[in-house]
């Protein structure tokens, strides 16, 4: 085990989340947790005290067990993460689409709720609907074989 591995890497097929967790609370585990995931807990309970002000006792490990699952899930590969302002974009523009979709909201009334003008939102209705166009299967064969339009 090399000075910045927290386990073997045998021993990582073995993890207990429970068990890991369980023992978060020692003074040498949290020493291990160095950098990245000490920023990502601390983030983590952070919001999370916001969020539960009446479980306050629980935010830690709550804070914890979602870093750990997020390195359980992701751990090993390198990901992108936008910065806030490119992420709040993007949720906004998806509660738009959503709103138009689902709620039939019409986009005068999305570009007073959201402060924009009614071609932004438009805009983000279009690209939107070309995202989700892309992400839904085909299940007609479109691709492999386009419709002919006469």
């Amino acid at each position: 085990m090399s000075n910045g591995e927290l386990f073997d890497s045998g021993e990582i097929e073995k993890l207990d989340a429970g068990k890991v967790l369980a023992h978060m609370n020692s003074p040498i585990v949290l020493k291990r947790w160095e950098g990245t995931l000490t920023e990502m807990s601390s983030l983590a309970e952070i919001k999370l005290r916001e969020m539960l002000p009446d479980q306050l006792d629980q935010v830690p490990q709550l804070a914890r067990a979602v870093v750990f699952a997020i390195c359980e899930t992701m751990g090993g590969s390198v990901v992108y993460i936008p910065r806030g302002d490119t992420l709040r974009k993007a949720l906004r523009d998806a509660e738009i689409f959503r709103a138009w979709r689902e709620n039939n909201t019409r986009p005068d009334e999305l570009a007073r709720k959201f402060d924009l003008a009614s071609q932004t939102v438009y805009d983000i209705i279009a690209r939107q609907r070309e995202l989700h166009r892309r992400a839904e299967p085909d299940l007609f064969g479109y691709e492999e074989h386009p419709p002919r339009l006469h």
